[in-house]
């Protein structure tokens, strides 16, 4: 083999390593971005179902109607 397909197979081999390495990190990137759209849905949910109750309990009492704390 001379120096120079030696050379272009090392550097084969540096760009396939390298290939291989993003192809993980990206593959994890994926993963992660995955989880975070699950958690956020879970959130927005949370926060509807909170919105609702929230709406019931100042449909329920008019703070019109609320004796004032003592300090008044």
């Amino acid at each position: 083999m001379s120096a120079q397909t030696n050379g272009v197979s090392d550097r084969l081999t540096y760009l396939e390593e390298r290939m291989a390495y993003l192809e993980a990190q990206l593959d994890e990137a994926l993963h992660t971005v995955s989880d975070l759209e699950k958690i956020c849905a879970k959130l927005q949910d949370q926060i509807k179902i909170l919105a609702v109750r929230q709406g019931e309990i100042s449909a329920v009492r008019d703070l019109k109607d609320e004796v004032p704390p003592p300090h008044y």
